[in-house]
């Protein structure tokens, strides 16, 4: 298949914000792509080569990427560079810069989609002496033979910036609709797989017959089942009936556990694998569960001498660290909780009520205190009682409870009111950057003034702005973790991919016609980073707290 009419799709996708239209063009599109294509087509209509659970990525910088525009059209760099600090967007740079191309070629080949996957899955596998020369020259040989409108996307396929708003959700209406399939089937594959790609294949090939079949796999991490949250106990009762399972809301990495034989492996709520990032709690796993299983856990920073927990700010340090992760695995040791089993010796247990779960997860784990537990847990009918173990888990430096029906299956991905989580009010929000402003003074290095977003469908809507109560050292560190996350820059004012979510504190919501989302926080504060996080909370959140503190 040709990647020309990829583009022109993603054209059509860009200049329209309608969720159904957007379903509409990408219907239209797949259901002439011929099945063999479908996979590759449908990552790069995600803008990417690698299926969401990857560990692999392009790995491709704006600078290289000016290097590749520059081989590839024979612009100058300062030229190039100029036009992006213009536009903001390297993608627009490559297309313009192709229609005026300085280099001409004797021979010029129509892209393919299989060119493309061959050229950027090499891009990605380059290692060591030569491979800067090797990516420049694989992706300049793409954008030799593109025309402008190929360029534009492919550029900004190779730096993870697509931007044309498709989110999972409209790829997932696309598919059902194409392949007249179950929409909740469509996402429950997804959710089991986090790979759209291998989903789309199924739907294409055996209809909702297939998707059916689709299971969760030792190896191949699955979405995690998410809690909406409750103000109270009795609010918590009263969604997950009675009696109910009630355990500690840790204040730790959530963690996705896969064993099979002798091999371990960790994923985090994201999906990123964490294997090697935790040495210790692979050594407590291999020492201590006895089958091959799927385990639904929290890592959680201990202190063994102590007795005392460390919050989760210390271990997100480990999540992405490639160095000296025995000394810090030494320096902050993680204590791994179990609360949920989702495989069992190859047998999923996803449709099992959690009170069975709960029966096989006790006899697949021996418990070794500072090393590996299960879940702090009571079952419990009575409210008194409950608010007692609820009152514990705070003293005790932990985010409140989890309240679960016992009745209820597990969900991957799900907000399905099979359980709740209680923390105490006003409780903070999670919110991704999503612009900043570059500071003056001592501070002209730095950026600041964080503009906060909040998440509504597949966008985003501001919020509030964060500017103040941060030490040198986080304004360091947040410029360090946003620099290469910026997409556009307007004098002082930059916009960044959503990508760095943050928890917030506030004194209180107000409404506000000065942002997108019709509300504004009050005196906002940086709480910590939350790498685990995959998306900020909703708008209708926000709606939710706001309703509540309106009450009082």
């Amino acid at each position: 298949m040709k990647y020309k009419p990829i583009a022109e799709v993603l054209s059509k996708l860009e200049s329209t914000t309608k969720r159904l239209e957007m379903t509409k063009i990408l219907t239209d599109f797949l259901k002439n792509v011929d099945k063999e294509d479908l996979e590759k087509v449908i990552l790069l209509l995600m803008g990417t080569i690698f299926p969401e659970h990857s560990e692999e990525t392009i790995g491709v910088a704006d600078k290289l990427m000016i290097k590749v525009i520059n081989k590839a059209s024979g612009s100058d760099e300062k030229e190039i560079t100029k036009m992006w600090k213009d536009t903001g967007d390297l993608g627009e740079v490559a297309e313009e810069l192709m229609k005026e191309r300085k280099q001409s070629t004797l021979s010029k080949d129509e892209l393919t989609v299989k060119k493309v996957f061959n050229n950027l899955e090499k891009v990605s596998r380059a290692e060591g002496k030569g491979s800067v020369s090797d990516k420049v020259s694989l992706i300049s040989e793409l954008l030799t033979n593109a025309e402008p409108l190929e360029a534009k996307y492919l550029t900004r396929t190779v730096l993870g910036t697509l931007r044309v708003g498709v989110g999972r959700g409209t790829i997932r209406n696309a598919i059902s609709e194409t392949f007249n399939c179950d929409k909740k089937l469509v996402e429950k594959a997804y959710n089991l797989t986090a790979d759209y790609s291998k989903v789309v294949s199924i739907a294409a090939g055996k209809g909702d017959k297939g998707l059916k079949k689709v299971g969760l796999d030792i190896g191949r991490p699955a979405k995690s089942m998410l809690y909406q949250k409750e103000e109270s106990i009795k609010d918590g009762f009263e969604r997950v009936g009675r009696p109910a399972a009630i355990q500690y809301k840790y204040d730790g990495l959530r963690m996705q556990v896969h064993k099979k034989n002798d091999e371990v492996k960790l994923y985090t709520r994201r999906l990123d694998e964490v294997t090697k990032m935790f040495p210790e709690v692979v050594k407590a796993v291999k020492q201590n569960v006895k089958q091959d299983c799927v385990l639904d856990a929290e890592g959680v920073g201990y202190h063994p001498k102590k007795k005392s927990y460390k919050p989760f700010q210390e271990i997100s340090k480990r999540i992405k660290r490639k160095y000296d992760i025995e000394k810090l695995a030494e320096e902050t040791p993680v204590v791994l909780y179990i609360f949920d089993i989702l495989n069992y010796n190859g047998e999923s247990c996803l449709g099992k009520p959690y009170k069975e779960r709960l029966k096989i997860l006790k006899k697949s784990v021996n418990e070794k205190k500072w090393s590996i537990e299960l879940a702090n847990q009571l079952i419990t009918n009575e409210e008194g009682e409950a608010q007692e173990f609820y009152d514990e888990a705070l003293k005790k430096d932990q985010e409140g409870v989890i309240m679960k029906n016992l009745e209820a299956p597990y969900k991957p991905g799900s907000r399905v009111g099979y359980g709740v989580k209680i923390k105490p009010i006003m409780e903070p929000l999670d919110l991704t950057i999503t612009g900043a402003t570059w500071g003056k003074g001592r501070r002209s290095n730095w950026l600041s003034s964080f503009v906060l977003s909040c998440k509504k469908e597949e966008g985003y809507l501001e919020i509030g702005k964060l500017g103040t109560g941060l030490s040198d050292e986080q304004f360091k560190e947040v410029t360090k973790k946003l620099k290469p996350l910026i997409t556009k820059e307007e004098g002082k004012e930059v916009s960044v991919k959503p990508e760095i979510i943050i928890e917030v504190a506030y004194e209180e919501i107000q409404k506000s016609p000065t942002y997108s989302s019709g509300y504004a926080l009050r005196f906002p504060r940086l709480i910590r980073f939350r790498p685990d996080k995959e998306e900020p909370d909703s708008l209708e959140r926000v709606k939710k707290i706001y309703k509540e503190q309106s009450k009082k």
